[in-house]
C-alpha cells in the first residue's frame, strides 16, 4: 500500500443509512436525479472524506449476493406477518433503482469527486437496530433463518441478542461475497468495516479466542480489495471502526496490532457507538500500540447524553484532547444531517480547534466489553482528595479556563490544577440543557465554578478535588486568548 499522509487532518463524515429517505425524490425520473446530485453537493466545504452507508442488516442497494431491501416494496408477508412496505422509505429504493434505473450510489462518487472529497462505501457489519422488534424493514430474509439455527448471540446480549455470531460461516461468508460485488461495481477510495454497528461479532464473553476467527475473516476481506485494487488501477484503503481501546476491541474480537502488523488494514477509528460521546478515548494507547505512522482517526458522536445534542463547542474540545494525543484527523457519526451545529463541526481543524470558546464535558464510554472495564470518571468520590486527570489538549497560560461541577457534600471543596492550588470556588448557575419533559439538570446539587485561569499544558492535566462529597459533573470551558 502507499504511504501517502492523506489521512492528516481528514475530517470524515458517515453518511448513515437513512440517506436515500431524504436524497431521493421519487416524483419522477427526472426529479429523482436531480435531488440525488443536489443533496451530495450539500457536503462542499472542509470535510475530506464521507462514508456512504450501503448496508445495514440487507443492502441498500441492488445486489446479486445479499438481500436488496428495495425488493421487499412487493412483500405482503414477512415471517409469518403481514406487512404493507409500499408507504414506508423502501419506496424510495425501489423507485430509484428499480422503476427509473438510477443508481444513486454512483451519483454519490461523481459528486464527491467533483467536490474534491474522498468517497468511501461503509457497511455496517453487523447492525442490531431494530432488533426488539418482531418484524422491521431494514431486516434480511437470513436473519430469521439464522434466528431459527441459533446462529446469533442470543437473549444474554440484551439490545444485541439478535446479532450475528461469526464463528458461524454463513451471514459473513454471505458479507464477504457482497463487499466483493460492490468493489467490482464501484470505483472508491476507501471502505469502511463499520464494527460499531455492531461490535457484537461473538460470544465474546464465553470465547476468549474469538479475534482468531476475525482476523481470518478480514484477511479474506483484504484479498477481495486487493483484487478491486487490481481493477481500478489504484489503492483501495481499507478502514476499521471499532471500539474506544485496545483492550476493549481485542475482547471483542478484533486484534488491531496484528491487522496492522499483516497490513489488513489501512485506518484505525477508534469510537463510542452512540450515546454519550466518549470525552475519553484513549488515543495515546493506540498511538503507542501502532507507531507513530499509522492513520489513527478518532471519532465523535452526536449525542452528549440521550437527550441533548453535542454543540460544536463540544466537538472543539473533544477535537484538542484527540489530536494533542497523536490523532491524525476526526470522524463525525451522526453529524451528517445538514443542521447548523453539524456544519460547524465539518470545520473543525487541528488549528481552529484551539482558538476561541471550547467546552469539555466529562463523559463515559458506552459500552465496554466488560463492565468492570467501562471507563467512567465519574461520579468521583471526594475523601479528602480526588484525581482527575484529563486529556484537554493544549493550554496556553494567557487563556481563560473554568471549572463547573455539581457537588453533594460538605461545603465546597477546593481544587488544585497543574501549579495552581487552592483554588475556591464561586457558586455557578444550574447547567440544564432542554425543556420540559426533555431537560436534564447537569448540576441538580450544588453547582460550584472555578477560575483557573493561568494554568498551561499541553495535555493532561490533572485536576485534584479537596474536601469531603461527591463530584457528579465536570466540564472544562476554554477561552482561547
Amino acid at each position: 500500500m502507499s504511504n501517502e499522509k492523506w489521512y492528516h487532518n481528514a475530517l470524515m463524515v458517515n453518511r448513515d443509512p437513512c440517506w436515500y429517505w431524504f436524497a431521493i425524490d421519487d416524483s419522477s425520473a427526472e426529479a429523482c436525479k436531480k435531488s440525488v446530485e443536489n443533496y451530495f453537493s450539500l457536503y462542499e466545504g472542509a470535510i475530506t472524506d464521507i462514508c456512504l452507508c450501503i448496508f445495514e442488516q440487507s443492502s441498500l442497494i441492488p445486489s446479486k449476493e445479499f438481500h436488496w431491501r428495495g425488493d421487499k416494496y412487493f412483500w405482503k408477508k414477512e415471517n409469518g406477518v403481514d406487512v404493507d412496505y409500499t408507504e414506508t422509505p423502501i419506496k424510495y429504493l425501489h423507485k430509484c433503482f428499480t422503476e427509473y434505473k438510477i443508481d444513486a450510489v454512483q451519483i454519490f462518487i461523481d459528486q464527491m469527486k467533483k467536490l474534491g472529497i474522498r468517497p468511501w462505501l461503509s457497511c455496517r457489519m453487523n447492525d442490531a437496530h431494530f432488533n426488539m422488534d418482531d418484524t422491521s424493514f431494514v431486516r434480511s430474509e437470513m436473519s430469521y433463518e439464522e434466528v431459527e439455527a441459533g446462529h446469533i448471540l442470543g437473549k444474554e446480549y440484551g439490545y444485541y441478542w439478535r446479532c450475528f455470531d461469526f464463528k458461524y460461516p454463513r451471514y459473513k461468508n454471505a458479507l464477504l461475497k457482497y463487499i466483493e460485488e460492490q468493489l467490482g461495481k464501484y470505483d472508491v477510495f476507501g471502505f469502511e468495516l463499520d464494527f460499531m454497528r455492531e461490535c457484537h461479532c461473538f460470544d465474546h464473553k464465553n470465547e476468549p479466542e474469538c479475534h482468531k476467527i476475525m482476523t481470518e475473516y478480514i484477511r479474506e476481506i483484504r484479498k477481495v480489495v486487493d483484487k478491486a485494487e487490481e481493477r481500478v488501477g489504484h489503492d483501495i484503503k481499507l478502514s476499521l471502526r471499532t471500539c474506544r481501546s485496545p483492550r476493549d476491541a481485542k475482547a471483542f474480537g478484533f486484534d488491531v496490532k496484528t491487522l496492522v502488523e499483516e497490513g489488513l488494514i489501512d485506518l484505525v477509528i477508534p469510537a463510542p457507538r452512540w450515546s454519550p460521546t466518549d470525552s475519553g478515548i484513549p488515543i495515546r494507547e493506540w498511538r503507542e500500540l501502532l507507531g507513530e505512522e499509522f492513520p489513527i482517526v478518532a471519532g465523535i458522536e452526536a449525542s452528549l447524553l440521550k437527550l441533548t445534542t453535542n454543540q460544536p463547542e463540544n466537538s472543539k474540545a473533544y477535537a484538542a484532547s484527540f489530536y494533542a494525543q497523536g490523532a491524525d484527523g476526526i470522524y463525525f457519526h451522526n453529524h451528517e444531517y445538514y443542521y447548523d451545529h453539524n456544519r460547524a463541526a465539518w470545520k473543525i481543524t487541528r488549528e481552529n480547534c484551539l482558538e476561541g470558546h471550547r467546552e469539555f464535558v466529562v463523559l463515559f464510554q458506552d459500552m465496554p466489553a466488560f463492565e468492570e472495564w467501562r471507563y467512567k470518571p465519574l461520579p468521583l468520590a471526594v475523601d479528602g482528595s480526588a484525581e482527575l486527570p484529563l486529556e484537554l489538549g493544549k493550554i496556553k497560560s494567557g487563556d481563560k479556563v473554568r471549572v463547573v461541577i455539581d457537588f453533594e457534600g460538605e461545603g465546597a471543596p477546593t481544587l488544585d490544577a497543574g501549579s495552581t492550588h487552592g483554588v475556591v470556588p464561586t457558586e455557578a448557575e444550574h447547567i440544564t440543557v432542554g425543556t420540559g419533559d426533555k431537560a436534564i439538570d447537569f448540576t441538580p446539587n450544588k453547582a460550584f465554578e472555578f477560575d483557573i485561569s493561568g494554568v498551561s499544558t499541553d495535555s493532561p492535566l490533572t485536576l485534584v478535588f479537596n474536601g469531603k462529597g461527591t463530584v457528579n459533573y465536570v466540564t472544562v470551558i476554554i477561552d482561547a486568548e
